[in-house]
């Protein structure tokens, strides 16, 4: 069973990460799919396909319940449970590995993200980072910086996630606390600003190799105070 890992980031919250290893029959085999579910599936190919189902399987795991819990979608994309209103959820995908927020919010909103690193992340910094994140970056150890490029760009995305309803622009509503990293985890604050909504975030980051020594890195996010 290729689970990567599992922790509590805070105490009403599982997250777990799998790296695929399984053919696809063995996640069709294990889950009850909805009529939606599974016309969402047909349009899906290869391993965005097997991506879809492990992810879900993941969830499944992660909460213990005997029988699957109906995943349905927002009109903006967000998934849900429709039969259990007190329990938020999020999910990810990279390369081959999934991620799954199980959290007891009450209906808050929660977030996460992970990211196999990447070489083209840098390139791409300029285009979620604002000025003050992009020095902030830059002030650090040249070594660190590549996995930081990283690091805020799952923060981004799940605070993005978070949020729910798109419509956001990851340098200008979207800003991550400087922080302390010391190679492996650590906790900072987030922020969505835009006209009629502002919400801080507690952030958990964490880097973490898969057992083959692939690297990656994560984010859970959930509302400050939680």
């Amino acid at each position: 069973m290729p689970l990567v890992r599992s922790c509590q980031p805070f105490p009403t919250a599982t997250f777990a990460v799998w790296q695929i290893e399984e053919e696809e029959v063995f996640f069709q085999e294990k889950l009850v799919l909805s009529a939606a579910e599974s016309r969402e599936l047909q349009l899906l190919k290869g391993r965005r396909r097997q991506e879809w189902l492990a992810v879900r399987w993941l969830l499944h795991y992660v909460s213990g319940h005997a029988l699957r819990l109906p995943l349905a979608k927002d009109a903006f994309s967000k998934p849900f449970f429709s039969d259990r209103a007190t329990q938020a959820c999020s999910l990810s995908h990279s390369q081959g590995l999934v991620g799954a927020l199980l959290a007891e919010q009450g209906g808050a909103a929660v977030g996460c993200d992970l990211q196999v690193l990447v070489e083209k992340m840098p390139r791409l910094a300029t285009k979620f980072l604002n000025l003050r994140e992009m020095e902030f970056v830059r002030d650090q150890p040249f070594p660190e910086q590549f996995v930081l490029f990283h690091l805020f760009w799952t923060a981004k995305e799940s605070l993005y996630k978070a949020y729910g309803i798109k419509e956001l622009d990851f340098r200008a509503h979207l800003q991550v606390e400087p922080f302390v990293w010391n190679g492996r985890e650590t906790i900072t604050t987030g922020r969505i600003t835009k006209p009629g909504y502002d919400q801080k975030f507690r952030l958990w980051m964490e880097k973490n190799d898969c057992p083959d020594g692939t690297p990656y890195v994560w984010t859970v996010c959930a509302p400050l105070g939680t």
